[in-house]
């Protein structure tokens, strides 16, 4: 099985929704989903939103006015007027955190991985499980068996859900963007098994690796909107997890993918495919805002 497909058994287990919402430090954005590739200014909504009203949190609530989050979504729903009430709801990255493990044995049973994911969960988040709510899948990768895990706070998770459905919607899958970035990317078939996902947004930045098409390293880090040293900072960040993977298997992933919400994204990709010696690629061209709406179909 590639990883088209195991993935995909990951990020779409949920039907398709009607919409999706993303909540962000810096915006807010929805997509009415389509069978249709085509995407017209009609089916999507941006709106940036002012510092503060949004805190990018894991375990305290994230929103400052929820009357306000209310009205945005119910002036967007007016707009979008999608068939049916079931959406997918994209919360800030930050306010979640994702993991790779490598399971101790292949063989492993279920009961046996849930404590095993559990125990390195508790080592890595210093918090009491309690207070989190977890997702996993698992995935074979020649003799390994590695495992993805993404974590929310119950009270963030159950936040959002409140919100939505107050007005009647039916959050039925909380997701973060390099998810649905990533998700996007292997549904429109990655051109190799071992690549690079790079993420930039206004206030975070996501690193994927994908080795032998199964997750191998996650990696998420705070930027700071407006930082002038962000663009700097992804280029460092992003030769240093490169050569952390040369150093481990003696070779460079074959592909980076970039999807950059920051200004000039041209720029970006071109002094990273100049700096690492490999072949770059957007994930969209324009208006990559789109991708983790697209992504969160």
């Amino acid at each position: 099985m590639g990883v088209r497909e195991r993935i995909k058994r990951y990020f779409l287990e949920q039907p398709r929704p009607s919409a999706v919402f993303q909540i962000a430090p810096s915006y807010f954005a929805a997509l009415k989903t389509s069978a249709e590739f085509r995407i017209t200014p009609d089916d999507y909504v941006y709106h940036p939103i002012s510092s503060g009203l949004v805190e990018a949190q894991l375990l305290q609530k994230n929103i400052a006015q929820p009357g306000w989050l209310q009205e945005l979504i119910k002036k967007t729903w007016r707009k979008l007027k999608p068939s049916g009430h079931s959406v997918t709801v994209i919360l800030p990255e930050m306010s979640a955190r994702a993991f790779i493990f490598q399971l101790e044995s292949a063989s492993l049973a279920p009961a046996e991985q849930v404590r095993f994911i559990e125990w390195k969960l508790e080592h890595h988040l210093s918090h009491p499980l309690d207070r989190v709510r977890y997702s996993y899948q698992t995935f074979n990768s020649g003799r390994e068996k590695r495992v993805l895990v993404v974590c929310l706070g119950e009270e963030v998770a159950a936040e959002y859900e409140a919100i939505f459905t107050e007005k009647k919607l039916h959050p039925g899958k909380l997701t973060i963007p390099s998810l649905s970035v990533l998700n996007l990317v292997v549904r429109a078939g990655a051109e190799a098994g071992d690549f690079l996902l790079v993420d930039a947004d206004l206030d975070y930045l996501s690193l994927v690796v994908v080795l032998d098409s199964a997750p191998y390293l996650y990696r998420q880090k705070q930027l700071w909107p407006e930082n002038e040293s962000n663009r700097a900072g992804i280029l460092k960040e992003v030769e240093n997890t490169v050569n952390f993977i040369e150093d481990k298997i003696r070779r460079k992933p074959a592909l980076v993918y970039v999807r950059s919400n920051l200004g000039n994204p041209v720029w970006l990709t071109t002094e990273m495919e100049k700096l690492l010696g490999i072949k770059v690629e957007e994930v969209l061209s324009e208006q990559q805002f789109l991708a983790p709406l697209m992504g969160g179909q």
